[in-house]
This record gives structure tokens, sequence and C-alpha cells, in this order.
């Protein structure tokens, strides 16, 4: 029985630090993922102070973190934001409606790039 006991407590000491080491890295990786994107919203020339959260979830099919924002004063576009960590990448999309931009013949008040990071400084930004 003490043996069972040992096994048993092993197993759950097992289970706790595996699902400890699991919300330690999404915590880190969703506040590294808040770092960029609000350097990339100042990169753009918009404020966070100015914005409205409405999704910041990990999204597991692409493997990124992902915000979607819509700021009050451009408030028929919504912004989504895209962080990928091993590529230590921002990507914008802007929606209107659930359409491409393009489709819906609108434009954006803030520019749509793919910004690159190394060492928490912005290295590349591609306008698309």
């Amino acid at each position: 029985m003490k043996k069972f006991l040992i096994v048993l407590f092993s197993f759950f000491l097992i289970f706790l630090l595996v699902w400890g080491g699991i919300k330690l890295n999404f915590f880190l990786y969703e506040k590294r993922a808040n770092e960029r994107i609000a350097k990339v919203i100042e990169y753009q020339g918009a404020s966070k102070e100015n914005s409205n959260i409405l999704v910041n979830v990990y999204d597991y099919k692409r493997e990124c973190w992902y915000q979607e924002i819509k700021f009050k004063d451009d408030p028929e576009i919504s912004y989504q934001y895209e962080y990928t960590r091993s590529e230590d990448e921002v990507r914008i999309f802007a929606m209107y409606n659930n359409m491409s931009l393009d489709l819906a013949n609108k434009k954006s008040k803030y520019p749509v790039y793919d910004v690159y990071f190394k060492d928490d400084k912005i290295i590349e930004v591609n306008k698309r």
C-alpha cells in the first residue's frame, strides 16, 4: 500500500510540474505577444488606449498569438494582429465586416505591415 501511494504521489507531482510548465510557457508567450503588438501599434501611429481588444487568444491552427482590435477612431475596420514566436514576427490584417479591404473597396486609417523583431527591436518592416 505504501508503494502504491508513493507511485500515485509521483504521478501527481509529475502531472503538476508539466501543467505548471505549460501554464508558465503560455503566460510568457502572451506577455511577449502583448509587448510586440503594442510596439507595432505604436509604429502604426495608433494608440493602445484608443482601442478595444475583441479577441486575445492563442491560435492553435496557425501556432501564433492572435489579437483582434478595433480602434475608436476607425470603428468599421477590425485589425487582426498575429504574433509568431518562432519567427519573432507580427503580421497585421485589416478587415471590413469579415471581408478583406481589397474586396470591400475600403481604406484603413492605419497601415498594414509585416514587422520582424530581434532583441526587442524592430529590424524589418514590410508594407502590404
